[in-house]
């Protein structure tokens, strides 16, 4: 007898019971030896996907950690519980699914990751942006709210990014040289996605606004927009950050809050704050008046998935004569603009980053603006205390948040068919015998939801051979031997044989299967 054997591996939580059932597998194989008188066949006890026909079957899943065929939508055909995965900058509150990004220092992460379970086709997406911080009484803005329903398949991987709060980007500058360099105050606001914090893969560095928080996945090609990559990020959605603001003793102000649809405009005196980024658009910088001695610098615009610049101008006439930094725009879909510094002690804070969620594989999406320092979906039951405020202190505006939830997923069983690779007879067989490693999951029927057939042509012609349970297996595990046979003489004469089973209704498992002919 050709005999081709695949033993599984040990080191399995049912180890002595499954060798159990396994011996009972060889008995009845052997079985067809001394009682049908056998001459040739084969067994393939699953240890990969080697003696099956991949082209000819369909969804037949193979769980290769487990070393079985299943026709179910879940690998171990029980149900998958309710999910629900929460995100910080550094920590996740589910580690099978998801993987935590990092940050060792302010400006200076890493994205998370999430891997859809098999059988989930929808997430649940809640995002809020980061707050940005201030100085003296002017503080920063808060972040944007965002949610909506992604839809996702099995296997998928998310890119899950946390935006970090902004230390201010405005300090009050120390007397500088009379030179026409800036002053030591100066500041930039982000150049990427992670507005005043997390540096998002090597795509993302510090800045001055508050972070967006969202899902984006192909963040690397974020160069592309810079640097002629071959691909652009793909935005499924974003909670935006909000504006930073600078030293500015003269007058109240402060930075806007992250969108909305579109971000809050900075806060300060005069025109010099910087607008909100909108869905098409990032945020102005208002440029102010200059007059005398004095020299005016102009933040810079926002961006697609960036928050403006704050500038600010040391004295050119002497260390009295500032013009002191504004706010840096926050980042988001589109990014604010960065806070203009005047003339005197005042500045202007940097606009909110907009929000977004129009991809269209985001259903049931909104979102909502934060107002001020306050900021977006603070009554939304998912939020978590701590979140997404600005703050007048750097030091106490506070980092976003992403919440990814799914519904439990029931396993759903699938028709299924497995087919074997050919394999040859030494002569024409008129007799078959097939053996199978069958565990039950649900409570199929015999030769309904589980009917094998073999084949002496190579497969264009098969007979049903009658399955019954040899009785091999005892007790409440659920795995059984089957046996079947079939004459195949009625067939065009061949010899290249086949089995296949077709599965359906109720899912099971399929370890092993072994076919003897003469």
């Amino acid at each position: 007898m050709g005999l081709k054997t695949r033993l599984l591996a040990s080191g399995k939580t049912e180890d002595n019971e499954f060798n159990i059932s396994l011996l009972g597998f060889k008995m009845a194989v052997n079985e067809g030896l001394t009682v049908f008188n056998l001459v040739d066949g084969v067994v393939d006890e699953f240890h990969d996907e080697s003696g099956t026909d991949e082209g000819e079957g369909s969804n037949d899943r193979y769980v290769a950690g487990c070393d079985y065929y299943i026709n179910s939508n879940q690998d171990s055909g029980a149900s998958a519980p309710a999910l629900s995965a929460g995100f910080t900058t550094t920590s996740t509150t589910e580690g099978d699914t998801s993987e935590a990004g990092t940050n060792p220092a302010q400006g200076a992460g890493c994205y998370g990751t999430f891997t859809v379970p098999s059988g989930v086709s929808s997430i649940s997406v809640k995002a809020w942006g980061a707050g940005a911080g201030g100085q003296g009484t002017n503080p920063g803005g808060g972040g944007g709210f965002t949610s909506g329903n992604l839809a996702v398949s099995g296997g998928q991987v998310l890119e899950v990014i946390v935006g970090e709060y902004s230390e201010s980007p405005g300090i009050e500058p120390q007397p500088a040289p009379d030179t026409n360099s800036p002053a030591a105050g100066e500041q930039s606001g982000p150049e990427a996605l992670g507005g005043g914090g997390a540096e998002v893969g090597p795509c993302i560095h510090t800045g001055g606004g508050g972070g967006l928080s969202g899902i984006i996945t192909n963040c690397e090609g974020f160069r592309s927009l810079q640097g002629n990559a071959p691909k652009a990020p793909q935005v499924y959605l974003v909670a935006a950050g909000g504006g930073s603001m600078g030293y500015s003793p003269q007058a109240s102000g402060g930075g806007g809050a992250g969108g909305g649809p579109e971000g809050q405009d900075g806060r300060g005196p005069g025109p010099q704050r910087g607008t909100g980024g909108t869905q098409t658009a990032g945020g102005q910088s208002r440029e102010a008046s200059s007059s005398g001695v004095f020299d005016t610098a102009r933040g810079s615009t926002g961006k697609f998935l960036e928050g403006g610049d704050a500038e600010s101008h040391g004295p050119r006439y002497g260390p009295s004569n500032k013009g002191l930094p504004g706010g840096s725009g926050g980042s988001g879909y589109y990014g604010g603009g960065g806070g203009s510094s005047s003339q005197g002690y005042s500045a202007g804070g940097g606009g909110g980053g907009s929000s977004y969620f129009g991809h269209p594989q985001i259903t049931s999406g909104a979102t909502e603006a934060g107002s001020n320092d306050e900021g977006g979906g603070t009554a939304d039951p998912g939020y978590v205390a701590c979140t997404n405020e600005g703050h007048p202190n750097p030091a106490s505006a506070e980092d976003g948040y992403v919440l990814l939830t799914a519904a439990a997923v029931c396993a759903v069983a699938q028709t299924t068919t497995i087919v074997s690779n050919a394999f040859t007879a030494s002569n024409v067989p008129t007799l078959s015998r097939i053996v199978v490693f069958e565990e039950n999951v649900d409570s199929p029927t015999l030769n309904t939801d589980i009917i094998a057939s073999i084949s002496r042509d190579g497969g264009s012609n098969f007979t049903t051979a009658t399955l019954s349970d040899s009785g091999y297996v005892t007790g409440s595990s659920g795995q059984r031997i089957l046996t079947g046979q079939a004459s195949i003489s009625g067939q065009p004469s061949g010899q290249s044989m086949r089995w296949k089973l077709a599965l359906a209704n109720n899912a099971v498992k399929i370890h092993g299967v072994s076919l003897q002919w003469s």
